[in-house]
């Protein structure tokens, strides 16, 4: 072994033999990674965006998720392969050493089942494209924006900024809300004694020319309109608004439905109800 050895030839003769080994398996593998880094994105993109001239944004985001993934796997393979060919070179039982961790490792996995689960989910993830980098999701009671997806975990940052990372194993429930198409969705409350066939004319007008408007026009697929009667109580009568949007864009469409239908509401003398107030009078000191 090279660290027994004593005399200054002894140490000239090991590297020019297996020190000049480990440098060649250390190339190999370098170039090997390297070719895999800038291979694999063109695959990925090749096999995903096949037969499409221009991908979407959703796309995108599956071979970005994709690619991320198998670079990250890759890194760790080359690491172990040029730690178990390096030991082989200094001398190093591989066969005993293997045998060991095989034993170990057993050990350890029985300690360690969360991992494993982990692992095993995060391929499930991945495989069956569950959610990518960039999608709007709520997993494990947390909802944001997925910024990172592992193995092992998923990186997932909420409205208010904090990024939570959450083990795989945790996540038994996905809930996708930027996947295939969105819905806009609003409950609109007008008072008693009101034309409801006015409201919804109003309501529909509205959704017509927002969906028209060139700056919403490509996210709204559907045009909002009052799909019903939600509910009528003693604080008036609810109708429900339907429209669909591209995914992503549910919130910013319903914002600005929002803001005209009140602006519409006001120029066309629609009463909506206020929540009743109680006014005590007390006697002064």
């Amino acid at each position: 072994m090279p660290f027994l050895i004593a005399g200054w030839d002894e140490v000239v003769d090991w590297v020019l033999t297996h020190g000049l080994r480990i440098l060649l398996i250390a190339s190999v593998l370098t170039i090997a990674y390297l070719a895999f880094r800038l291979a694999f994105p063109r695959l990925v993109r090749g096999v995903i965006f096949r037969d499409i001239e221009k991908p979407d944004e959703e796309l995108k985001r599956r071979a970005h998720t994709l690619t991320a993934a198998g670079i990250r796997i890759a890194l760790l393979v080359t690491i172990l392969l040029a730690l178990i060919t390096t030991l082989a070179e200094t001398g190093i039982n591989i066969a005993a050493l293997l045998t060991g961790l095989g034993i170990t490792g057993l050990a350890i996995a029985l300690g360690a089942q969360a991992l494993v689960r982990d692992g095993i989910n995060g391929i499930f993830i991945l495989a069956e494209d569950q959610y990518r980098v960039g999608d709007t999701v709520k997993v494990s009671e947390v909802q944001g924006i997925v910024e990172d997806i592992s193995l092992r975990r998923t990186l997932v940052r909420d409205m208010d900024g904090v990024l939570h990372s959450i083990p795989n194993s945790a996540i038994t429930i996905v809930a996708n809300y930027t996947r295939g198409y969105a819905r806009v969705s609003l409950d609109l409350r007008v008072a008693y004694g009101e034309d409801l066939a006015r409201v919804t004319a109003i309501v529909e007008e509205v959704g017509r020319e927002l969906a028209a408007d060139p700056a919403y026009k490509e996210w709204i697929t559907e045009a909002p309109k009052v799909s019903r009667i939600e509910d009528v109580n003693e604080a008036g009568v609810t109708l429900k608004v339907l429209g669909t949007t591209r995914p992503g864009r549910q919130w910013d469409v319903a914002s600005e439905l929002r803001r005209r239908i009140m602006s519409a509401f006001l120029a066309q003398g629609v009463r909506v109800p206020f929540p009743p107030h109680v006014m005590v009078a007390g006697s002064g000191p």
